[in-house]
């Protein structure tokens, strides 16, 4: 479960104010090889389901893993997660959210966790930093506990790479008081993304977690082999949860992943995999060098792309329902459209030639609930 809850907070930490109506499942199915506390070797074949939806300016995500293990027995194990982000004049953004989830095993053992969060959301350009408090109530399967925990951090970047640091004390009724410390990396290319997590931990509880406690890091990768079809390789090491009772370990897995994404065209989640340009693509695509939008008297919002030397413009955004819109060429360099958008603050991106959707020049730009980068543009 640390693991879940691990990808939990660093997906709803990167998340700006969500505009986008999308939905996305995904269903990997493989294998894993594990090792509990460097003593006890198991293998396991597992089925994890995951759903995300996001609308408005919330975002929801539920996801489950069940393992049959070699070993003999079984475990599931389900998290669940909500969020609604409140954006402000000056472009920051607050953000209300919780989570909950919990394990159930063979042998009747049960586990569960809810926690609320508060957070805060300083974008700058492409990076942004962040801060947070939660509360709630966790259980051991033997003890119910009060758990308090802090989050701070800052993300860099965004796609093709990114980097988020993040530090977040944790207290476990008033027994159990530590520190964990994460940094992850993300890199990614055409039909292959990375990602690397190294964490390190720090607290009075460290005697009770064994010799690999201190440290741990794991990496992934995933292949894209077709647009809803990836190959997804990870191995490493992950910590003790104290707030559940599950022990640290180590593990190697291999799936499959099938994705099914609805109202939106934008790439998976972390680790991310964009499609690769169209085969008649020069190798140097024309780049956009200007950006506007303005309202005319008539009412509509004129936005206008300098691309020199482009053959095919489109953006696309909540304000399409993230369906690609051509914009016709006017001026020598220029490409225009006409639609009709309410006042407010919406996420976009452009596309040049049919190479990678990009933030247009001149726009804010946002790491979105994905792991990708979009533009934030404000219509008066």
């Amino acid at each position: 479960m640390v693991t879940l809850r691990g990808t939990l907070i660093a997906v709803l930490l990167l998340a700006p104010a969500v505009h986008a109506q999308r939905v996305e499942a995904a269903l990997d199915l493989g294998g894993a090889a594990l090792r509990y506390a460097d003593t006890l070797s198991t293998g396991a074949a597992t089925i994890t389901p995951r759903v995300t939806a996001d609308w408005a300016s919330n975002l929801i995500e539920a996801s489950g893993t069940y393992s049959q293990f070699t070993s003999g027995g079984w475990s599931t194990q389900g998290l669940f997660s909500a969020a609604h982000f409140i954006p402000t004049e000056r472009g920051l953004f607050g953000e209300v959210g919780g989570f909950a989830g919990g394990s159930i095993h063979d042998d009747g053992t049960r586990t569960g966790e809810f926690v609320a969060n508060l957070r805060a959301h300083f974008p700058r350009g492409t990076s942004e930093f962040f801060f947070g408090v939660g509360g709630g109530r966790t259980s051991d399967g033997f003890e119910a506990r009060s758990l308090l925990l802090g989050e701070a951090g800052v993300s860099i970047g965004s796609t093709p790479q990114s980097l988020l640091l993040t530090i977040t004390p944790t207290m476990v009724s008033d027994s159990i008081k530590y520190a964990d410390t994460q940094a992850t990396l993300s890199w990614n290319r055409e039909t292959v993304g990375l990602a690397a997590l190294l964490g390190f931990r720090l607290g009075d509880q460290l005697t009770t977690l064994g010799a690999h406690a201190r440290a741990w890091g794991n990496v992934s990768a995933i292949f894209q082999v077709a647009p809803r079809l990836g190959l997804v390789a990870a191995g490493g090491s992950y910590p003790v949860d104290p707030t559940q009772g599950f022990p640290g370990g180590r593990f190697i897995s291999l799936s499959v992943r099938i994705t099914r994404i609805g109202g939106s065209n934008q790439q998976a989640p972390l680790p991310v995999v964009v499609e690769p340009p169209s085969s008649d693509l020069t190798p140097a695509t024309p780049a956009a060098i200007g950006f506007t939008a303005t309202r005319n008297k008539g009412g509509a919002v004129i936005l206008r792309v300098n691309a020199p030397g482009a053959r095919v413009v489109e953006i696309n955004g909540d304000f399409t329902n993230w369906t690609p819109i051509q914009l016709l060429p006017a001026e020598p360099g220029w490409w225009t459209t006409s639609l009709t958008i309410k006042p407010g603050k919406y996420q976009m991106n452009l596309r040049i030639d049919g190479g990678q959707w990009s933030v247009p020049p001149g726009v804010l730009a946002m790491v979105d609930e994905f792991g990708g980068a979009v533009g934030l543009l404000v219509i008066e």
